[in-house]
């Protein structure tokens, strides 16, 4: 979460949950990167533009964990006591500065360097008349790019690990949303 520039993770709390997704403490951010794995939830959120487009977004050069990759359209943490949903619909107007519909498609666990998440998706449609707003403490850039445009972003590795998977599926079909 984007405070004017500076995130402290000595003040975040999560919630910490057992592999059923049950609450069974809360921790700050900075404890749960800690190196021990420790579960907990993140929600990504995918929005497109009704004729194919994704808006994908470049994490901020800033950021621990792939800084300067293109990812999908908004991620972020769970806070305690909140709900992925409501995760998704902040992020989305944090880092860009907009927000939509969203629909929840697909729910899987996660693991990234230090950390062990349950990573919710949702899927929504670019409202039409809004302007992206992008938070430079968040990202550097978000942009619509077009099937072939994503698979020269794949192929030379400007993208995430965790984002080609879930953009693929996106780009199959597999969603219904």
């Amino acid at each position: 979460m984007s405070t004017g520039g500076i995130i402290d993770n000595n003040k975040e709390m999560l919630d910490v949950i057992n592999e059923d997704d049950k609450v069974i403490g809360q921790l700050t951010k900075k404890e749960i990167h800690n190196g021990i794995n420790i579960l907990h939830r993140e929600i990504a959120v995918l929005v497109h533009d009704g004729n194919g487009n994704l808006l994908l977004q470049q994490r901020s050069f800033k950021k621990k964990y792939f800084p300067g990759k293109w990812t999908v359209t908004a991620v972020g943490h769970v806070l305690a006591g909140q709900t992925p949903e409501e995760a998704a619909h902040m992020e989305l107007k944090e880092e860009l500065g907009f927000d939509t519909s969203l629909n929840f498609v697909e729910k899987r666990k996660y693991i990234s360097g230090d950390h062990t998440s349950l990573g919710y998706l949702f899927i929504g449609k670019f409202p039409t008349g809004q302007m992206i707003v992008p938070d430079p403490d968040e990202l550097e850039k978000a942009g619509f790019f077009d099937l072939n445009g994503i698979k020269n972003m794949v192929s030379d590795n400007s993208i995430d690990a965790h984002s080609i998977e879930t953009i693929n599926k996106f780009l199959n079909g597999y969603y219904k949303y």
